[in-house]
């Protein structure tokens, strides 16, 4: 008989699997649950270590501002104390506040680096400005932290930055606020400048702004009939030099001037002779899809105090509603705006058309809205002249050359005296010769037989289509 323990020890026992997969996952579970606590009470315990109290009870006061704002916010921001601890907030644009980061659910924000954005101060110029910071500070002894940051999906395109403060003093978080906003108020980046507002992307409210050198026009280089150009002058320009006066016996300062006429006769050539006129005045220019921003281009005037709002070729979007269903939201929109100004705005809208036969009749008739409609016609001969004596300055082209180019350009545009004059001196040019009248008249010539050529070509287009 054998003895058992000759065979050596016992097997062990048998591993339950299943049961230490189970042990296991609520290891890492619980891990997990520590490793997300610790994170998403990490920018509670930051704000609580400089703030003095948990952050979590205490109530942010909060201010809207618009998305063209953020170069005055950032001032205004880098100006509340000469030591600022700045802490970048990653994802910014996914929150919508700091009670946001300071819950922190699923632990979605971290601390980390400044993002730096640059925008627009003027023709050229930018500044860096902070989009994701959050601000530790001191105002006084009191400490204090400011959040600022763009919201992904703000309102439109009229508030879209958002700025809470957060301190022990509520008191003094309101009164931080209000400094704030009075400084952005009174540094406004568009204040004398020459901007267009621009769609930034087909069917989006965002926009975004450009800024242009002020042109340079003179007076003797608009070619409209005698009087005109003064009149226009006179309801743009000359109601603000009387602003103090009208307000004074209670009169209204906005007012609507309409330039119509065909393309290339001087609309655009007035309008930029407006802005070189008023030189401390902000202009503002819609044109295309941007004319659809007319409501913020009315409030950034509106707040600026002074300004020239310009909607170019705004026969494309306030045709009469009969024919244009389809641009009856923009329509309304600047009617809105032209009727709910008040009446100390010193703001005068510009508006340019090439068809003034379809624009709206309570657009282009009614007092208030339009109080100045002038004709921007094809030029009569004596103006072609005045044209062409304009642009051939300093070219060796006679008195009787340039009245027979005139007298040729019958029936053409301002801009055509233009083109004429350019294309001579580069027919001189190729001939290695000086710009003389039998350049000028070759220019008129071939400028004519290729605008007949283009229109008998269109005109074909079109009946074949038929």
């Amino acid at each position: 008989m054998t003895d058992a323990s000759s065979h050596g020890p016992a097997a062990p026992e048998p591993v339950d699997i299943s049961l230490f997969a189970k042990q296991f996952q609520t290891f890492l579970e619980t891990m997990d649950h520590y490793a997300t606590e610790a994170s998403r009470d990490h920018i509670a315990a930051e704000l609580g270590a400089h703030l003095g109290t948990d952050p979590r009870t205490l109530d942010p006061v909060r201010q809207e501002f618009a998305r063209w704002q953020w170069v005055e916010i950032d001032r205004a921001l880098d100006e509340l104390a000469e030591e600022q601890d700045l802490r970048g907030v990653i994802p910014s644009q996914d929150a919508s506040g700091i009670s946001d980061l300071l819950a922190n659910h699923y632990s979605v924000y971290e601390l980390g680096a400044i993002q730096r954005r640059a925008v627009p101060t003027g023709p050229g110029t930018v500044r860096h400005v902070a989009t994701n910071a959050l601000r530790l500070l001191r105002i006084g002894t009191i400490p204090v932290v400011v959040f600022a940051t763009e919201l992904e999906d703000g309102p439109g395109d009229t508030q879209n930055i958002v700025v809470e403060i957060i301190c022990g003093d509520h008191q003094l978080a309101r009164e931080t606020l209000a400094n704030i906003n009075g400084f952005v108020s009174r540094n406004s980046v568009l204040q004398g400048q020459v901007v267009s507002f621009l769609s930034e992307e087909f069917g989006s409210d965002s926009l975004s702004i450009e800024f242009h050198s002020r042109p340079h026009v003179d007076a003797h280089d608009v070619v409209l009939p005698k009087g005109r150009l003064e009149k226009i002058e006179a309801t743009v320009l000359g109601i603000s030099e009387k602003a103090q006066r009208l307000r004074a016996v209670g009169q209204h300062l906005s007012r609507g001037v309409l330039l119509y006429g065909p393309p290339g006769t001087g609309k655009t050539l007035t309008v930029r002779y407006l802005l070189s006129q008023a030189k401390e005045t902000t202009a503002i220019l819609l044109q295309g899809e941007s004319l659809s921003k007319i409501r913020a281009a009315a409030t950034a005037a509106r707040a600026l105090g002074r300004a020239i709002i310009v909607l170019e070729d705004a026969d494309l979007v306030a045709e009469d509603r009969d024919f244009n269903e389809g641009e009856r939201s923009v329509l309304f929109e600047i009617l809105d705006v032209l009727d709910g100004l008040g009446d100390d705005a010193d703001i005068a809208f510009v508006l340019t058309t090439n068809r003034v036969d379809v624009l709206e009749e309570a657009l282009a008739m009614r007092p208030g809205r339009i109080d100045l409609a002038v004709e921007v016609a094809l030029p009569t001969a004596k103006l072609r002249k005045r044209l062409f004596t304009v642009y051939s300055a300093g070219l060796a082209f006679t008195e009787e050359g340039i009245a027979q180019a005139a007298k040729a350009a019958e029936g053409t545009t301002g801009s055509f005296a233009k083109e004429a004059v350019r294309r001579a001196v580069l027919l001189a040019l190729d001939a290695d010769e000086e710009p003389a009248d039998n350049h000028l008249l070759e220019a008129v010539k071939a400028l004519s037989a290729e605008a007949t050529q283009l229109r008998e070509a269109m005109n074909s287009e079109d009946d074949e289509s038929q």
